[in-house]
């Protein structure tokens, strides 16, 4: 069996714990809300336990703008303040995930998916690695263009692989069309414009028919 590196998108985990666990769970020491940290630190636990990793990585976003804030000012401009009860919780989870002896890498200036996505090339680009494979423990939608023979998307929660062949199967696109068929798309949770009047269905259709974005200025006619 391959060695396999797992890249966790941090913050994604967390949102991800902070909306799925209710109910009031506080520390009985400090009283402060605890219920995302509990959430996180059980991923870990079957990461661990179920998967036994040979490597981990947690990339997590800086504070401050990134460069996609300079390319357009009205990115993620729609979206509502982070709960005061998830702030809190924020720097507990990073300091749980240090105490998994995990190391956690971020950059001024980039966002989470950046930092994966230059991981993942440094690896599969390292002769020196040609034999580790790479899990993104992720469901974002962006990290579809990384996949490749060494490199799929892995949904922890419900032990849900995205390789190119469920790719190709879901969605009709391959690893490299994913940009091309975002852009038709736009991102309502980035508040990122697509296309008018084009839908999932209607992109799928003109990236198999065109291939690219540029497939489809050519023969706008």
């Amino acid at each position: 069996m391959p060695e396999t590196l797992y890249i966790i998108d941090t913050y994604a985990q967390i949102f991800r714990a902070y909306y799925a666990i209710r109910g009031g769970m506080r520390s009985p020491v400090t009283s402060e809300p605890t219920h995302a940290v509990f959430g996180v630190a059980g991923m870990l636990f079957k990461l661990f336990n179920q998967f036994h990793p040979h490597y981990v990585v947690a990339a997590r976003d800086m504070p401050g703008p990134t460069f996609r804030d300079t390319l357009y000012a009205e990115y993620k401009a729609t979206r509502s303040a982070t709960p005061d009860d998830l702030i809190s919780q924020i720097e507990r989870v990073f300091e749980l995930v240090d105490c998994f002896g995990i190391p956690v890498i971020g950059y001024p200036g980039l966002e989470a998916d950046d930092v994966i996505a230059t991981i993942t090339r440094q690896v599969l680009e390292n002769p020196a690695y040609s034999d580790v494979h790479i899990r993104l423990v992720s469901r974002d939608k962006d990290l579809e263009q990384l996949i490749c023979d060494r490199v799929s998307l892995f949904d922890i929660h419900t032990d849900t692989t995205i390789d190119a062949a469920t790719l190709k199967e879901t969605k009709g696109i391959e690893p490299h069309q994913v940009v091309d068929y975002l852009a038709l798309l736009g991102d309502k949770v980035d508040n990122v414009p697509g296309v008018p009047g084009v839908g999932e269905k209607t992109a799928q259709q003109l990236i198999a028919q065109y291939g690219s974005i540029e497939g489809i200025l050519a023969n706008l006619d």
